[in-house]
């Protein structure tokens, strides 16, 4: 079973359309900021399925803004579109950054509009639904969630669904391995003749395996099985929102 229910599509430009059809709630990141401090509006998809706006990083020159300014034309932009919701997919934690977050948490939340931020940004925000990455080098994904709820609330805390294809040498140094493609990875396992395993835990496959220097590699990723076994897990969490890239997540719509 595909645990599909809580899943938001998000897409860019030409894919809004495609992920529309597909009859599941929609993250079209089609908001910006211009350098000097206003919002920026591209066209949205033709479509009766209301899109989730999202909103870009802001650029690093933007000029001293009205925060509470951008953050007013932030709610009319969602209710003149009748979205359900706003996701600022910030990647980078800055006092610029942070002030507008806090603007628009309180303007959003005033307004009744759910608004999602990447954990790593809005950790000192008091309303905002805070979205964590559910690739993990380590630890338990299921404790990792429930560890979040405790210190944010259950209803807090959303998860994108962000695949994992990493080669770490050990010991590893760093929580972050080289990236592997499909290709490369499948390449790999073919040369090595390495045998794979699942990881409860990380619900992630892994293999194992020595390079021409003698030093041991230990290749961490996600398949179509096990992205839809992190689902489940999220709903055992209790995870009410769940974001996956379109198109890369076709394969959990359409399942073999």
């Amino acid at each position: 079973m595909v645990y599909t229910k809580n899943l938001v599509l998000v897409c860019t430009g030409r894919d809004a359309l495609r992920a529309a059809k597909q009859g599941m709630p929609v993250l079209h990141l089609c908001l910006g900021i211009t350098p000097t401090g206003a919002l920026q509006r591209l066209q949205l998809p033709t479509s009766d399925t209301r899109c989730l706006l999202g909103l870009c990083d802001p650029p690093r020159d933007l000029a001293d803004c009205n925060a509470d300014r951008l953050a007013a034309d932030l709610v009319f932009e969602a209710r003149r579109t009748g979205a359900p919701g706003i996701f600022a997919d910030f990647e980078h934690d800055t006092p610029q950054g942070r002030r507008l977050l806090t603007a628009f948490d309180k303007a959003l939340h005033e307004a009744d509009i759910p608004f999602y931020v990447p954990l790593a940004c809005g950790r000192a925000l008091t309303h905002a639904v805070l979205t964590t990455p559910t690739a993990l080098s380590g630890g338990s994904l299921t404790a990792y969630i429930s560890s979040l709820q405790g210190i944010y609330g259950a209803a807090r805390i959303a998860a994108f669904l962000q695949p994992v294809s990493q080669d770490f040498t050990l010991p590893a140094a760093s929580p972050n391995g080289k990236t592997l493609t499909p290709t490369e990875r499948e390449n790999l396992l073919a040369r090595t003749g390495s045998q794979t395993f699942f990881s409860r835990e990380l619900c992630a496959k892994y293999f194992t395996y020595t390079d021409s220097d003698r030093r041991a590699h230990f290749v961490l990723y996600d398949d179509a099985s096990t992205l839809e076994a992190k689902l489940a897990q999220l709903a055992g969490c209790g995870v009410q929102t769940v974001f996956a890239l379109f198109p890369d997540a076709a394969e959990l719509l359409n399942p073999s």
